[in-house]
């Protein structure tokens, strides 16, 4: 199935949830990450339990120090 992730159209399997996609991406839990599907943002709780659905947007924003 096809869904945008920060504006860029990929390929996942079907039934694929949040973690599944932070596996695919090589995003580990701990990388300073925020995760939202369209307008709910996520809780590191929720990425097993969140499937992604043909279409979806998912907006993945990493924390980064300075200013």
């Amino acid at each position: 199935m096809n869904i945008t992730v920060n504006n860029q159209t990929m390929t996942v399997p079907d039934g694929c949830c949040v973690k599944d996609l932070c596996d695919i991406m090589n995003i580990r839990e701990n990388d300073g990450v925020a995760i939202a599907v369209g307008m709910d943002v996520l809780t590191p709780e929720d990425y097993t339990t969140r499937q992604l659905n043909e279409g979806d947007k998912v907006t993945i924003i990493r924390a980064t120090c300075g200013g």
